[in-house]
């Protein structure tokens, strides 16, 4: 998740008939996923409260997860490896796939929003450097019997149109890499699909051209959106329907896959005199009422970030802000519900969103 900017993208609706435009499909039957991470105060006993977290996504109807695993966790340097983000007994991928997720996304970052996420030994080598390409082919192969037939989608980087708006020149060879990696996943693994997260804002306008090349080989279109401006103030809500249209015309007939989805619900940052929980609630069923325009071949998943807030203490570690400054209550209000458990307006939203869902 990187810090969103104001944009607002105008998109001539003529067009999107050419471009993938409104679906008249009768079945509607996308995934949904909610982002289950917790606050490290509830972990001080293990990883048992991912049990309860997973297990109440579930219940609320949602069939879809969301995980990181990045490169330089997995493989922090040499022939070393540590695949606790994807074997873990309560959030590893087998551990998804036993709560009942049957669309998994997972992300193995070559680059995490600004930065390389790399081994350390050939961390400053080029993305294309032959030793590069075949260290990140032996991480695949270290990873490969963990991505069971629930994983869907694996993304090669996070928000990457961040780290290139200022190393613009490495483009190309990450490219390269990516276009490699994509390959030799799919030759063993041809079920799944395979792309690089950026974000709406950088997909559409900061970084247009660059994504697009980026995405022009890949199965799928992955973004993160979080629909704010100057300060974190959240647009209103009834920007879904012009950003969607945007995202089905930019992907030209391609799946969109949305690694993140987020609106926040703090009352410091919503424009008066707007209700900032009704705004967050509305975000949500604007998001469904769009979605079905599109139907489930062209959307076929939607993680929301988040299900539950973070603790004061995560969000100030997180943010290195306090309470009342505009990223620790962007952070702190994304949740459906508060970190507490009780819901926000959202919550109902989501789970009636997620109800209609079928014929």
């Amino acid at each position: 998740m990187k810090l969103p900017r104001f944009l607002l993208v105008a998109v001539l609706f003529p067009m999107l008939s050419s471009c993938g435009g409104p679906s008249d499909m009768t079945a509607f039957n996308p995934v949904v996923s909610m982002n289950a991470n917790i606050s490290d105060s509830e972990l001080t006993s293990g990883y048992t409260p991912y049990t309860t977290e997973y297990n109440a996504i579930y219940a609320d109807g949602a069939r879809g997860a969301q995980t990181a695993a990045p490169w330089s966790s997995l493989n922090p340097t040499g022939t070393t490896y540590d695949l606790t983000m994807v074997n873990n007994t309560y959030f590893g991928l087998d551990a998804l796939a036993g709560y009942g997720f049957t669309s998994i996304l997972i992300n193995i970052p070559i680059i995490a929003i600004d930065k390389r996420s790399m081994p350390a030994d050939i961390a400053s080598l080029p993305f294309d450097d032959p030793t590069v390409i075949a260290r990140y082919r032996a991480l695949i192969n270290n990873v490969l019997s963990y991505l069971n037939s629930s994983v869907k989608y694996v993304s090669l980087g996070n928000e990457v149109d961040t780290y290139f708006s200022m190393h613009g020149s490495e483009l190309a060879a990450y490219k390269a890499l990516i276009e490699d990696a994509r390959t030799y996943i799919r030759s063993w693994k041809p079920n799944i699909k395979v792309g690089v997260t950026t974000t709406f804002d950088g997909a559409t306008v900061t970084q247009k051209a660059a994504v697009a090349s980026l995405n022009a080989n890949m199965d799928v279109i992955i973004l993160t959106y979080y629909p704010t401006g100057t300060n974190f103030v959240p647009r209103n809500p009834s920007t879904v329907s012009i950003d969607m249209a945007a995202m089905v015309s930019l992907a030209m007939g391609k799946p969109l896959v949305m690694q993140e989805w987020g609106y926040p619900s703090s009352s410091i940052l919503s424009p008066l005199p707007l209700n900032s929980e009704q705004m967050q609630a509305d975000f949500i069923t604007n998001t469904f009422a769009s979605w079905k325009l599109y139907g489930s071949s062209r959307i076929p998943f939607i993680s929301f970030f988040k299900r539950r807030d973070w603790d004061a203490v995560q969000c100030a570690a997180l943010t290195g802000q306090t309470p009342g400054n505009p990223f620790y209550e962007f952070m702190c209000s994304l949740g459906v519900l508060n970190n507490s458990g009780s819901a926000k307006l959202a919550y109902t939203a989501l789970t009636t969103g997620i109800s209609s869902i079928g014929p």
